[in-house]
């Protein structure tokens, strides 16, 4: 009982991860708090679900993870072309460029929640017609499917090759020196456009990954599905410290495990009671999450 609780909390914080990596990078390098993430989230499990309606025919597990990859990428892509981009060329004041692109953001997730809930009328979709056939797995008790176990994989995958590319490749270390000081970044030759849309093109993807895997888990989403999960990947990302990637692993499983267990030791009523109090609490002792750094600007 208590191995299977493990389980669902590992598959349940690789769900937060892969969603709340696009923010953690977005927010620490770029300094945009992109509130279009969750939404986009939904929007490319929402792709699947009309291609399928409308081709009457299921895809296959295969083709809706590269749809929704595709499909995430390219909503925050065109989100950075045509809205940040505008932004922060029209605006002078970074603050202000902060603020207009925040709105902004906003703006763009009600445009995506009213285009998913206008033909489901609110209710419940589905990526497919009829259920993925997932084979299962029984190791020392634990129950886990294949599917699960990729959901894992990826999400592990993902989180090392970002903190790889990050910490060892030229582009990383350009967009940590444009998170450090865009304006000298700019004046070093430092392309911070191009930067920017590789960035919210990785986000985008690991969105749109999450959406067809957690559509596939739960059988269904919702057009407001978006909303809830980029709460718990927003909290997931404060926990672990603006811009840490390795912190945002840690604050996505700590999160995850603490729900887990909070749904199994109790109704299920506290859960979010109890998580989000864990996070007041850390950080009271450390406000910059468990793994943020304090910045210091020297004159």
């Amino acid at each position: 009982m208590i191995a299977q609780q493990i389980a669902n909390g590992v598959l349940l914080g690789a769900i937060y991860l892969l969603i709340a990596i696009g923010i953690s990078l977005c927010w620490g390098t770029l300094n945009v708090l992109n509130l279009a993430h969750g939404p986009v989230f939904m929007f490319s499990a929402f792709a699947a679900y009309y291609v399928t309606t409308l081709t009457d025919h299921d895809l296959g597990l295969p083709l809706l993870i590269v749809l929704g990859v595709v499909v995430g990428a390219v909503m925050e892509l065109l989100l950075d072309l045509v809205v940040f981009r505008v932004i922060r060329k029209r605006t002078t004041d970074l603050r202000q460029a902060e603020s207009s692109m925040l709105l902004a953001s906003i703006g763009a997730s009600a445009l995506l929640v009213a285009i998913a809930q206008a033909p489901t009328l609110g209710a419940p979709f589905s990526v497919s017609r009829e259920p993925i056939r997932i084979g299962v797995n029984h190791v020392a008790g634990i129950s886990i499917s294949n599917l699960e176990l990729l959901v894992i994989a990826v999400a592990l995958l993902t989180i090392a090759g970002l903190a790889t590319w990050v910490s060892r490749t030229r582009n990383g270390r350009a967009l940590r020196a444009i998170a450090h000081d865009a304006e000298t970044a700019g004046l070093m030759g430092i392309n911070q456009n191009r930067l920017s849309a590789v960035t919210l093109l990785f986000s985008g993807a690991t969105a749109g990954a999450a959406g067809i895997f957690l559509a596939v888990v739960e059988s269904s989403l919702s057009a407001l599905s978006g909303q809830d999960l980029l709460l718990k990947a927003f909290a997931a990302v404060v926990l672990g410290g603006v811009g840490s990637i390795w912190g945002t692993a840690f604050g996505a499983f700590v999160l995850a495990g603490g729900e887990t267990l909070v749904t199994a030791t109790t109704s299920g009523s506290w859960t979010d009671a109890v998580s989000f109090g864990i996070i007041i609490v850390v950080l009271l002792v450390r406000p910059n999450g468990v793994f943020g750094r304090v910045r210091v600007d020297r004159a």
